[in-house]
């Protein structure tokens, strides 16, 4: 895959997320990676994510991966 099509792919993943981010609380603490526009795994910390997505030969330098923060939290921008 050339390197256009990885980004217009995250690119397109990224708005996924956007679109779709009141459906995603249910994910609530969990961390998730995205491809092609699916949930391809969800796991309670990034590090157990990034270890279950290489035993499934997946490359996360190749995906969208996003922490859904739990509700009682707040961000000051």
């Amino acid at each position: 895959m050339e390197e256009s099509e990885i980004l217009k792919a995250l690119n397109e993943d990224s708005k996924w997320i956007t679109e779709n981010y009141d459906a995603l609380k249910k994910y609530e603490g969990k961390v998730i990676a995205i491809k092609n526009k699916k949930i391809i795994r969800i796991s309670d910390d990034l590090q157990e994510l990034l270890e279950e997505l290489e035993e499934d030969k997946e490359d996360a330098a190749f995906l969208l991966i996003e922490a859904i923060p739990p509700k009682n939290v707040s961000f000051i921008l």
